[in-house]
């Protein structure tokens, strides 16, 4: 995993989700999976399902945490983008 730039955590881990953030720690790995509770345990965008649509929700928070920098054009697509200030009322 050391070498890696994006990880995709699979839902059949769903119970070492917490497990992912300090695996990559001090790293700038984009951590990517399919459900909000991998979103809860830190990861940082999670793909879903929509009406037949697969579609993304990004954590800001956790991105700026690994000194990743995401395009305001993939932001302008995402379903979903939690910011800071977002992030600070939960």
């Amino acid at each position: 995993m050391h070498s890696c730039h994006i990880l995709f955590v699979s839902r059949s881990e769903q119970k070492r989700y917490g497990q992912v953030p300090q695996a990559v720690r001090g790293q700038s790995v984009m951590t990517v999976g399919e459900t909000t509770e991998f979103l809860d345990a830190g990861g940082i965008v999670s793909f879903v399902m929509e009406r037949e649509t697969l579609q993304f929700e990004v954590i800001l928070v956790e991105a700026n945490k690994v000194h990743l920098r995401i395009s305001s054009q993939m932001l302008a697509l995402a379903r979903r983008v939690v910011s800071k200030t977002e992030a600070a009322k939960s």
